[in-house]
């Protein structure tokens, strides 16, 4: 949460945003609710009883579909971020000259409402029915729809950058971006898969919706340490706040923009 927060300061009030700090910020955004709901959560479960109806207002209810809306928020966000760096990487002229300058804003304005509405709808659905459970096709809309496009985008660039391209220069921001995705899938996938491979017949699932919920907590947690080891300067001096480590790895995005013109002024 705190690293979470830090990115959120520093990325609103203190450094110049760009279309992809502009994605980064909502992905913090949405990575601090998971985190702040899920430590929510934990601490009604560590009440004596381990039961929600020990919290006020009865806190599982309320927070649950918090959780789901910003979990699959923030995977959305994931999706749309390897799909734009995907095309940056295998099309950067096109990315340069004819993408829209408020596409980013616009993306994640359309997938907060989305997101919202579709959470709205299956809560207000599971609640009101309760021989009825919608989470269950939430779930299955994430894993249909979005980590495809996510697992196909970060491949496609895996493949690039070592074997198409393998002797490019490869820039931090790209390295901080593949690393936050491979996490993704390796941590929130479980949350997804749960729904559709275990049975709460199953005796062992108890525990695996137990992992499931680290493995959520992980991934929202990871994304800043990330930016904050990919984006220092081993060589430099330790002192560097993370405030100009951010600053310098985000500005990768505009330094790239630059060396895409320099040749195409140059043909000109």
């Amino acid at each position: 949460m705190v690293g979470n927060g830090t990115v959120i300061w520093i990325l609103g009030c203190c450094i110049k945003r760009n279309p992809f700090t502009t994605y980064v910020l909502n992905l913090s955004i949405a990575d601090f609710v998971v985190l702040s709901t899920l430590a929510t959560i934990t601490v009604c479960w560590l009440l004596p009883g381990h039961h929600y109806s020990n919290c006020p207002l009865d806190l599982g209810i309320l927070l649950f579909p918090v959780f789901l809306f910003t979990f699959s928020m923030s995977l959305f966000l994931l999706a749309a971020i390897s799909i734009d760096r995907c095309v940056c990487l295998f099309f950067p002229l096109w990315h340069k000259c004819h993408r829209p300058s408020h596409l980013s804003t616009t993306v994640c304005v359309a997938i907060w409402i989305l997101t919202f509405l579709i959470s709205v709808v299956v809560s207000a659905v599971t609640f009101t029915h309760t021989y009825l459970d919608l989470t269950y096709y939430q779930f299955l809309l994430n894993a249909l729809f979005f980590m495809p496009a996510m697992f196909i985008s970060t491949i496609a660039m895996l493949i690039k950058v070592c074997f198409i391209s393998p002797h490019h220069k490869r820039g931090k921001l790209l390295s901080a971006i593949l690393l936050a995705l491979l996490f993704f899938i390796f941590f929130a996938f479980p949350m997804n898969a749960f729904q559709f491979f275990v049975s709460d017949d199953n005796p062992a699932s108890f525990y695996l919706r137990y992992y499931a919920l680290i493995g959520a907590s992980l991934n929202s947690a990871i994304n800043p340490l990330i930016y904050f080891l990919v984006g220092r300067d081993k060589k430099a001096q330790s002192r560097w706040r993370i405030k100009k480590i951010l600053e310098k790895l985000f500005q990768e995005e505009e330094s790239c923009r630059v060396e895409i013109e320099s040749p195409l002024e140059t043909s000109l």
